[in-house]
């Protein structure tokens, strides 16, 4: 069983590499836009998108758990 994990914490880690350029894109949406500008649809979108991101992080914690390492969800 212990041989496994180290195959799931890699798995999980390459999982999280691929998904994390959509998840920048969502944050600097979510910066640029300007708070003053009523109805700014990049922000919304950027706060539906990290909203997916935060979901997808945790569904993942919850399908790939990692023993003695902190959760993924606060990068």
């Amino acid at each position: 069983m212990e041989h496994d994990q180290p195959d799931m914490l890699e798995l999980k880690s390459e999982i999280i590499n691929t998904f994390r350029p959509i998840e920048q894109l969502f944050k600097i949406m979510d910066k640029s836009s300007s708070p003053e500008l009523p109805g700014d649809i990049a922000r919304s979108y950027a706060e539906v998108g990290l909203e997916l991101c935060q979901n997808f992080r945790r569904k993942l914690d919850h399908i790939l758990p990692t023993q003695g390492k902190e959760s993924d969800d606060a990068r």
